[in-house]
Formats: C-alpha cells, sequence, structure tokens
C-alpha cells in the first residue's frame, strides 16, 4: 500500500444532501485505502454543511471547504480542490452519484502500471433519484461502435479523439473518471464561455488526453445519477433544442481551437470530423429558424454551408423544403 500512488478525491458539493451520505460512504468504504478527501460546498442551501461536518473527522479528509458566497460554476469548485490535491491522481467524485466499492482499486490500476495513460475510466449505470438502476450509458456508445465499449481497453488519446470523443462525449461523466493530476488543468476559458458551464468536461478530456493514452473498464463501477435536478436534466428542460445546438457551436469552436494547437499525426482528420459535425449543427439550426419564422438568420446559415448543402443533399428538394419555392 505505501508504494502505491496517493489519490486526491475531490467532492464539489451543491445542494445534493439528499444524496450525499450514499456519495461519502461510497467514497469511504473503498477496497482501496491510500487517497485523501476533498470536501467543498459551494454555499449550499440544504442540509449539506450539517453532513459534511459529520465526515469531516474521518482521517482521510485533509480539507472541509463551505464557501460563504455560490461560485457559480462548478469548475471553480474543481479548480480550488485540484490547488489543494496534494495526490498523484485526482478523482472529481461528484456528490450526487456513487460508486461501487472496488472503483479505486480496479480503475487507478491502468494508471499506477503505464505512464503513458492520463485518464481511466469505467463505465457507469444510469440511476435515478431513488437510486435504482434504469440503464448502461453503453447504449450511448452503440452507435459509434457496438463492440468498443463492450470489453477493457487501452488507446493513444488521439485515437480515441479521432474516432469517438470528437462525435460525442462518450465519457458518461467524471465521477467515473480518474485523471493523472500533471496533465489536468482548468482553464479561465471554462468560466468565460457560457456553454462549458454545462459542459466543459468534454473540453477537459480533450485536453488531459491529446498526445496520451486512455484507458477503459467496461465493468459498470459508476452509477451517474439522473434526477430532476441533475446538470443533463435541467438543461434539457430549461434550454430549447436550438439552444443546445448552440451549446455545441460553441463546444466545436473550443475544440477546433485546441486541436489547432495539436501535433499529433491525426489531427487534420479529427478537425475534418469537427468542421462535417458543425456543418450538420448550423443546418439543423437552419431548419428549426425557419420553422420558427426566422427565415432571414437562416439564410444566412445556409449560404455560409453552401458547399456542404449542396454536396449532401439534392439541391432542388432541399430548396423547396426550406424556401417553400
Amino acid at each position: 500500500m505505501d508504494n502505491q500512488p496517493l489519490i486526491s478525491v475531490i467532492v464539489p458539493n451543491y445542494n445534493h444532501g439528499k444524496f450525499l451520505e450514499k456519495r461519502l460512504d461510497s467514497i469511504f468504504k473503498q477496497t482501496y485505502n491510500n487517497f485523501e478527501v476533498i470536501l467543498l460546498d459551494d454555499c449550499s442551501t440544504d442540509n449539506s454543511r450539517e453532513i459534511l461536518s459529520k465526515y469531516a473527522d474521518d482521517g482521510h479528509v485533509s480539507h472541509c471547504v463551505f464557501n460563504e458566497t455560490n461560485s457559480g460554476n462548478t469548475f471553480r469548485q474543481w479548480k480550488k480542490g485540484i490547488e489543494l490535491a496534494k495526490g498523484k491522481f485526482i478523482w472529481i467524485a461528484e456528490s450526487d452519484d456513487f460508486c461501487d466499492l472496488s472503483f479505486l482499486e480496479k480503475v487507478s490500476k491502468p494508471l499506477t502500471i503505464n505512464d503513458k495513460i492520463s485518464l481511466s475510466y469505467c463505465q457507469s449505470n444510469r440511476v435515478d433519484s431513488s437510486d435504482k438502476i434504469t440503464g448502461s450509458w453503453k447504449t450511448y456508445t452503440e452507435s459509434l461502435d457496438p463492440i468498443q465499449f463492450t470489453q477493457n481497453f487501452i488507446l493513444d488519446g488521439d485515437f480515441f479523439i479521432e474516432k469517438f470523443l470528437i462525435n460525442k462525449n462518450v465519457i458518461p461523466n467524471a465521477s467515473a473518471v480518474l485523471f493523472r493530476k500533471e496533465k489536468l488543468q482548468i482553464s479561465n476559458q471554462l468560466f468565460n464561455t457560457p456553454a462549458l458551464r454545462y459542459c466543459g468536461d468534454w473540453v477537459i478530456y480533450f485536453q488531459v488526453i491529446m498526445k496520451q493514452e486512455v484507458s477503459f473498464i467496461a465493468e459498470s463501477l459508476n452509477n451517474f445519477r439522473y434526477h430532476d435536478n441533475s446538470v443533463i436534466a435541467v438543461v434539457s428542460k430549461s434550454e430549447k433544442k436550438l439552444a443546445l445546438i448552440d451549446i455545441d457551436l460553441q463546444m466545436r469552436n473550443v475544440m477546433d481551437d485546441l486541436l489547432k494547437q495539436n501535433t499529433s499525426a491525426n489531427k487534420h482528420e479529427i478537425i475534418k470530423n469537427n468542421t462535417k459535425i458543425t456543418k450538420e449543427l448550423k443546418y439543423d439550426k437552419a431548419l428549426i429558424l425557419f420553422n420558427d419564422k426566422q427565415k432571414w438568420k437562416a439564410i444566412v446559415l445556409v449560404f455560409g454551408i453552401m458547399g456542404f448543402f449542396i454536396k449532401k443533399y439534392p439541391f432542388r428538394k432541399r430548396l423547396n423544403q426550406l424556401f417553400n419555392f
């Protein structure tokens, strides 16, 4: 145990008092024992402070910090935790999720035997607010590859980006991930770009695995909670499809900037894929604008992707559909 690396477990909480005890018990009872816990509360208004204070006396807890004002961005809490962390590896254990008691033991193993691996993660269950397992996140990746995510693997990070991560965020959530700390940085861009409030973890995964390797454990050791107050659920309910497309487009602009800085052999192929997906999104947005009687905005979008528009779709048929000719 003394020869194994220390893991820093960061628990960023905001108003998850209902789920906190299950989350924390699943951390403190891990079969892997060489870790510290950093408890962070972002000025919760429920009973979170009382629960965290009870666990703060555990010998694993190195910090328990209560914000006096809400930071307004979960990634500010991530950054605070990482700056406090002493471990070689980082686990962002989201406060409404929970995990198998062997999570750390199994997911950390690839990192300990291969220095090129900068991110190791596992498959996740979907769970509801009552802890009931409602499915596996494996179904989310089947459209990309029905076989790849049924087995353990270690892949080149840039290959993983080209085949999977550029298409959609195939890493369910941070609770399923262990990061190599030296590769993990939280930039101010995560605070200044509105879209990244919802999916900044996607950008972080890109940054961490570029020119590195990624490990995947096919066993569902993480339980990713999908409930009425989760970030995904709130966005899905409160934002129209047009707004969701705009979030994705902002994300892809950020990705494009990151990819242009990369020097991998498949750099241009990844950028090509990202450009294609961006044009698809703009086309979908144009259709929505037409349906919302915002035809001039739609026309501007269509002209911006005219080459793609003509190549992919029968031109006259599409004109008839869009312009009602």
